[in-house]
Order: structure tokens, then sequence, then C-alpha cells
């Protein structure tokens, strides 16, 4: 319980989360409306829409804090409007069509929390026509990073007093999606964005996305912080961006270089990014300047197999 509780604190206290979701709900929900509220955790968004006039919510989750949720929702008298339902969102079914669908299953990077899917099924299935869902639309940004912190996270295997049989596992390492909190200090090339991704219509079964990156200062290049701007109603984004006057103090993702590189200013660095809608996997290539080899890694890697198992996979 300690975790669930450790989890959900930091996601109701995120800087100006609430507010940004509150001017949200208050453009898009009309009095009267029924929401679904997926992945609800301890029900705050859904308790959001209660307090703008939804008439009834529906509380999707499968997780141990459905419970708090539930006991939220009778001590504050409001159990006869928020329906708690335990269950996966995929496999839920309510008693009639939402006029409104709300997730926060906003990733580091945006797209990586499973949550292109969710809105997915449930426009098709749970989701009135005219309905709306929030958010609607996730840009990715991106900008290459240097630094000891994001360093430190893929060379730990080969620093005392870990044992040098298990230097290996650095491969592993440079093949994961890191949570990384960087600062405007730590990038050495301009931010980029990547795209669009419209969680209004549906997407293809993966994505695939290219930049160019520019080096404003003399560094080693070790990867990319990723970063999203999410759109959640008309005019309102959220975003965990490390360049934000006002950060939301969500991590950013770190997607590391296989080997480090010198990178001079002006000079470019390609990127390509693809990944399945899902989420759950994600490969990435760079192009350093000059004649120097690409660098392609993907999550498929950091599995736990064996190397012939690895060899005989394919990334995104």
């Amino acid at each position: 319980m300690s975790d669930v509780l450790s989890e959900h604190h930091d996601y109701l206290t995120l800087n100006g989360r609430a507010a940004l979701y509150a001017a949200a709900i208050a453009q898009v929900l009309r009095p009267g409306d029924v929401v679904a509220d997926l992945g609800c955790g301890f029900g705050v968004l859904g308790l959001q829409c209660l307090r703008a006039g939804a008439a009834r919510v529906y509380g999707v989750d499968s997780s141990d804090a459905l419970p708090i949720a539930r006991e939220t929702m009778a001590r504050a008298g409001l159990d006869q409007s928020y329906e708690c339902i335990a269950s996966s969102s995929f496999a839920c079914t309510l008693p009639g069509p939402v006029d409104l669908v709300i997730c926060d299953h906003v990733g580091w990077f945006g797209f990586d929390y499973h949550i292109i899917p969710m809105l997915e099924d449930a426009r098709q299935r749970l989701l009135r026509p005219g309905g709306q869902v929030m958010p609607r639309r996730i840009a990715l940004h991106a900008a290459g990073i240097s630094g000891d912190g994001c360093a430190a996270l893929v060379d730990r295997w080969g620093q005392p007093p870990v044992p040098p049989e298990f230097a290996w596992l650095r491969e592993y390492e440079v093949n994961t999606k890191h949570p990384f909190e960087a600062s405007a200090d730590d990038l050495c090339t301009a931010p980029a964005v990547l795209g669009d991704i419209d969680l209004t219509h549906d997407s293809p079964p993966h994505l695939a996305f290219t930049a160019s990156l520019t080096a404003t200062r003399a560094a080693i290049f070790r990867g990319i912080a990723g970063w999203f701007a999410c759109e959640l109603a008309e005019g309102i984004w959220m975003s965990n961006s490390p360049l934000g006057p006002e950060p939301l103090g969500r991590n950013q993702v770190f997607l590391a270089a296989r080997e480090p590189f010198a990178v001079q200013a002006g000079e470019e660095i390609g990127l390509t990014l693809r990944f399945s809608k899902q989420g759950d996997m994600i490969a990435w290539t760079f192009a350093p300047p000059g004649e120097r080899p690409r660098q392609k890694l993907s999550t498929f890697n950091a599995l736990p197999l064996g190397a012939a198992e690895l060899r005989r996979g394919a990334g995104c």
C-alpha cells in the first residue's frame, strides 16, 4: 500500500496539473454529462468532473488504487455519482455510452504509457457519437543531452564495486528507456518537434518520426531527452518540458547513445524514432556528424533474453 500511496501522492501534487485539467474540463464538459475516467487511480480526474457538473462518472482501474477511489467517494458522499469498475479499460463494459473519456496515462515521452490504444478502444466502444476524449493530442519533443547524470545511468555496470563479470549488462542499459529529470543545462542541442499524435483518430500499429538536432555548444552527445506537450482541450497544454517556465515535475525520458560522441556547435545529429502504438517497444537511431557510423538501439534489446534470441529478434 505504501507504494500506491506514494505514487498517487506524486500524481496529485504535480505542479499545475490539477489546474490545467480543471480548465480543460470546464471548457469541454457540459452539465449532466456522463464520463469514463480510465485508469482512474484514486479518482481525482473523475472528482474534478463531478465538481464541474458531470451527472455520473465511471472510474475504471485494475490496480490496488481503486479501493482508495471507492472509499474516497463514499466518504465524500459521491458514491451515488461515481461508480468504480474493477477492470482493464479494454475489458470493461458500461451501462451506456459516455459523453467524455478522460485519462492521464501520459508517459514520460507522452505515448509510452498505453494512452494511444486506450483512447482508441474507448472511442470505438465507450464514447457516444460526437463525444470527446481528453487529452486530444500529444506533441513529441526531443533534444540532445550531455552531462554526468545520464552517463552514470548507462555506465554503472562497469563501475566498482560491481564485479567486472557484469560489465556486459551495459548493452541492456543503453537499450533501456530511462526516466530522467533533465535540466536546460543538460541539453546540448536545440529542441526539435518530432511530430504530433492525434488521439481523436486511430493511429497505425507503428509510428515513426525523424528530426535533425543542431548542437548548440561543444559537448559529448550521450543520447536524447524526450518529452511531451499534451493538449488536454483546445489551447490548454500540459508539458514536462525541461525548458518550461513552470515545470510539471514529471520526468522526461532518456534514450542513450550506445557510444557517446563529441559534437561541435552547429553540427547536425540525425534522429529516427519508431515505436509501437502500445508504447512498449521503442527503437531509435542516431546519425552522428561526419562519417561516423549510425547507432541503432531498441528496447527490444533490453529484454532479458540470451544473445542468440536477441540476434533473432527485431525492433519496432
